[in-house]
């Protein structure tokens, strides 16, 4: 079948409309209530984690969200960067959060971001456990 201009032109309405239809479609995060005594935990070195979710959502960013529980004088890791911004929840306890080598204190209630790429790592300074809730926003994998 010969396309004309014209006729491209005027099918462009449908297909964006398709198009649109489409990426609404796709699967997003439902939703749901997330009871953390049910999630299953997995420990990593000093660290328990209960993943409560991940995937994305209406926009298309990905997010997901995770609590962890870190044991006295410890760090679930080395200072790190990655292109995904994460913020954090202290829950109970204390974190020393370490943002681009500059380390401050958070206690609970306390809310810590981390912006992409900037450097930033979190260590319990405390006698007792420290328990925060972590949520990526954006793509872990970058």
């Amino acid at each position: 079948m010969n396309w004309s201009r014209r006729k491209i032109c005027a099918a462009m309405p449908a297909l964006l409309a398709m198009c649109e239809a489409s990426a609404q479609a796709k699967a997003t995060l439902p939703s749901k209530i997330y009871q953390l005594d049910e999630l299953e935990e997995h420990s990593s070195g000093s660290v328990a984690i209960r993943n409560m979710f991940s995937g994305p959502i209406f926009e298309g960013t990905s997010i997901s969200l995770h609590e962890s529980d870190l044991t006295p004088h410890s760090a679930p890791h080395p200072p790190h960067r990655h292109r995904h911004e994460e913020m954090v929840f202290v829950r109970e306890g204390t974190l020393e959060f370490t943002l681009n080598g500059v380390p401050t204190r958070a206690g609970t209630g306390s809310v810590l971001f981390a912006g992409s790429n900037d450097l930033h790592g979190i260590r319990n300074p405390d006698d007792t456990h420290a328990k925060y809730f972590v949520l990526a926003l954006g793509p872990e994998n970058q």
